[in-house]
């Protein structure tokens, strides 16, 4: 009889902790699986992020992001023409920034799309469909 109920006991703090496990594991992968599925690029009506802005392209970052920093680094090297507006240091920029509802940063907008996060084929392709519309 005291077998049987330690068995039954270890066997459910195995089970619990395997659970507890998967449920960490699937947590901390949540935003990378939502992030892989809803894709980088959203579509819409973004002008007001370009309007009365010299360039096309708009990169909303920060000083301490070091994604943002690559960011500017490769449109920068590419010779991507983009405005650059910093949410940490301008509240005008951080007030734009915030008509997206996004969370985190870099995110580069055009008109018509904007991506989260840097990807230097997306920000690539974003840069060549802006060029290619007419001003």
């Amino acid at each position: 009889m005291m077998t049987t109920t330690i068995k039954r006991f270890l066997i459910n703090a195995v089970l619990m902790a395997v659970t507890i496990a998967a449920a960490i594991a699937l947590g901390s992968q949540a935003p990378k699986l939502l992030q892989a599925w809803r894709g980088n690029g959203h579509h819409g009506n973004y002008s007001q992020h370009v309007a009365n802005q010299p360039q096309r392209l708009t990169l909303y970052g920060t000083t301490t992001c070091p994604y943002c920093a690559k960011a500017r680094a490769y449109l920068t090297g590419a010779g991507i023409a983009f405005n650059e507006r910093m949410v940490d240091t301008s509240k005008e920029a951080e007030a734009m920034y915030a008509t997206l509802h996004e969370n985190s940063v870099p995110v580069l907008i055009s008109e018509k799309k904007y991506i989260v996060g840097f990807n230097e084929k997306d920000y690539a392709a974003l840069a060549a469909e802006v060029a290619q519309q007419p001003k």
